[in-house]
């Protein structure tokens, strides 16, 4: 399946300190979301498709919480999707994988210098 991506976008990111008895847990949630292509894209509409990834999560460390919701556009050459079940898990895992890596990057980045000290490193990669 061939892709054109655009830039992924972070709509939020928050890390917040939790007090020692919190009750917080993980929780991730990744969408898909097809949209109508308009004559206007200059898309063939009968064999692609403009697809909407969304990731919202909420991610416990110990006693910090990383949230969030992230996005990006993609659109399925040659390929015509309508629901995210017309897709294999590999090929969602595939669609979604720049967005993890979004928020791996976020994370590292900001929990290195709000505790002064080599950042988390989360690894959402599923290795076979």
């Amino acid at each position: 399946m061939e892709l054109k991506r655009q830039q992924e976008f972070v709509q939020s990111y928050h890390y917040d300190a939790l007090p020692q008895d919190h009750s917080e847990e993980t929780s991730i949630n990744v969408s898909l979301n097809p949209f109508e292509i308009t004559d206007e894209m200059n898309i063939d509409a009968e064999n692609n498709s403009i697809l909407g990834l969304r990731i919202e999560f909420k991610i416990i460390l110990d006693n910090v919480a990383i949230s969030g919701d992230v996005a990006q556009f993609v659109q399925t050459v040659g390929r015509k999707v309508d629901k995210i079940e017309d897709l294999t898990s590999e090929e969602v895992n595939t669609l979604v994988q720049p967005l993890f890596v979004l928020i791996e990057r976020l994370t590292y980045e900001v929990t290195e210098i709000a505790l002064d000290k080599p950042g988390v490193q989360l690894n959402f990669s599923q290795e076979g």
